[in-house]
């Protein structure tokens, strides 16, 4: 049997937090190495890539909850209506805002995992040095900015679904509560943009003129 509207939308915000939003933080812990040079981080990207069972791993707990969570945010987003023009106010923006970069980050996704993931398997240059490949990319200001933009999508469309999240899940039932969790979201979204952008400074600074 299909699932209801309710268990979707119920299914939709649990595989944003997890496996998503964990995977989030996990892939912009591993970039942060990044800063420390092409060694660590070509190293690092090593260990992860030998672990067992990662392609079971990509596969099951992030390819398919993203594809699923993509779907039907897309599903959603065509169904929203956004009516900021006559209701400016705060939760009307992020509710627009929360849709439009979904749809942004689709996008970015599918280039990123083209450029990285499907790009190295069939380019071993590139799996044997993924930190070149990236350093390479970021000499292009188009393609910073293309990032930067991709970063701020990601930190600010998990940080206000986790302030969903938290609703949709009874954790926040008051507006008190709300209102302190608007806070402590909004300073996991700008942690995370701060960790993405320090990513891609590592990339284009470190190892400059080492051959």
């Amino acid at each position: 049997m299909a699932p209801t509207p309710f268990w979707a939308r119920r299914v939709h915000s649990l595989t944003g937090v997890v496996p998503i939003g964990a995977f989030l933080l996990e892939h912009l812990y591993s970039n942060s190495w990044a800063t420390q040079g092409a060694e660590a981080y070509n190293g690092y990207v090593l260990k992860l890539t030998s672990l067992p069972y990662v392609v079971f791993m990509e596969i099951f707990l992030i390819g398919l909850p993203i594809a699923f969570h993509a779907i039907y945010g897309l599903w959603i987003a065509y169904q929203g209506q956004f009516n900021i023009a006559s209701y400016p106010y705060g939760r009307n923006w992020m509710y627009a805002l929360q849709r439009i970069t979904g749809i942004l980050l689709v996008v970015y996704i599918g280039i990123h995992v083209w450029e990285t993931r499907i790009a190295a398997a069939f380019n071993p240059a590139i799996k044997h040095d993924l930190f070149a490949h990236m350093q390479a990319l970021f000499s292009s200001p188009a393609y910073v900015a293309f990032y930067v933009v991709g970063v701020a999508c990601a930190a600010f469309h998990f940080a206000n679904g986790l302030w969903t999240f938290m609703i949709v899940w009874g954790i926040t039932a008051g507006p008190r509560g709300q209102r302190l969790a608007s806070f402590a979201c909004a300073g996991v979204g700008i942690l995370l943009f701060a960790m993405g952008v320090n990513s891609i400074v590592g990339f284009m600074t470190r190892g400059v003129g080492v051959a």
